[in-house]
């Protein structure tokens, strides 16, 4: 009995030191074999093609989600051709916020209140004006890097690094398999992660989005139920 007892002791033993070793061990992480640029160009070619997506002037979209039993409806409108931005929450049919940027200056009012868009704020929203931001990140002046082959959902992805002029960072993960984006996150915005493609006039779109920042509570799916390109714009949508 005592030997065995002292055998089952010394297996123990062996496990927990070849844990502490496999702890200590750096495993290789595996690289991207591809470039940022043609990471970028693969993921256009998968949802359309860069001529269709040129054609795109603006977006206008609304999504919907349930936060602990209230009804949040999430619209806005990207309009690049004007460089003019319009984002609005609303719990149960409420106002909460709006964002909206114009003329190179934004604002944020939110319960009666309202801040100037500034540094990484307004960088973040800035990338939003363009309803396909991937085709304007170099006249942006963003600098991008490849980083290493993560997995987003089981699903193994590249994973682009990106650095704007005023030093905010975002990674983006695209699919090995179809090229399509997975997920973009940083400190600032948070975490976005992209499901349920469609094609809308010959575009693939992501109709699902699960949000996650330390603005909310916890991880909420939206669902866009409206999808509209090339709208006639209201000015007053940006004032």
């Amino acid at each position: 009995m005592n030997n065995l007892k002292s055998f089952y002791l010394t297996g123990l033993a062996a496990l927990a030191f070849c844990a502490q070793v496999m702890a200590e061990i750096d495993l290789p992480v595996q690289t991207s074999d591809k470039s940022p640029k043609e990471i970028i160009e693969r993921y256009i070619e998968a949802i359309g093609g860069k001529g269709k997506i040129q054609e795109i002037k603006n977006v206008t979209q609304v999504m919907e989600a349930n936060v602990q039993g209230m009804e949040m409806e999430i619209s806005s409108t990207s309009d690049q051709e004007n460089k003019r931005l319009m984002q609005q929450t609303a719990l149960n049919g409420n106002v909460m916020s709006k964002t909206v940027v114009r003329d190179g200056k934004g604002y944020i009012s939110a319960m009666g209140q309202t801040q100037d868009l500034e540094g990484d704020q307004l960088d973040a929203v800035n990338m939003q004006m363009y309803p396909f931001p991937e085709l304007h990140y170099e006249e942006m002046g963003f600098t991008l890097s490849s980083g290493e082959i993560s997995e987003v959902d089981g699903e193994k992805a590249y994973t682009i690094m990106i650095s704007t002029p005023q030093g905010m960072e975002t990674k983006e993960y695209y699919s090995m398999e179809s090229g399509l984006k997975l997920r973009v996150s940083s400190e600032t915005t948070g975490e976005i992660t992209y499901g349920n493609y469609q094609e809308t006039e010959g575009i693939l779109f992501p109709m699902l989005m699960t949000i996650s920042n330390q603005m909310l509570p916890s991880a909420i799916e939206a669902k866009i139920i409206t999808l509209r390109f090339n709208d006639n714009l209201d000015p007053s949508l940006f004032e």
